[in-house]
């Protein structure tokens, strides 16, 4: 086996075990996600969610009773 047929096996191997590293990272990525949807479905809704938008809150008064001056 001469010199050059080596490197060029040994730059495969690196490679093809990139592709599984790259394989199992994905499959470990998109499991948990499969997992918490299937959780969250499965539990029943108790509370109401939060409002998102404005919101007086502690901050924003205090915000605002500094703006007036």
């Amino acid at each position: 086996m001469s010199q050059s047929d080596k490197h060029d096996s040994s730059k495969r191997a690196f490679l093809r075990g990139g592709a599984a590293v790259g394989a199992t990272v994905s499959l470990v990525a998109a499991t948990p996600a499969a997992a918490s949807t299937a959780t969250e479905a499965a539990l029943p809704t108790t509370e109401k969610p939060e409002k998102k938008g404005y919101r007086l809150t502690k901050h924003v008064s205090d915000y605002y009773r500094t703006a007036k001056g």
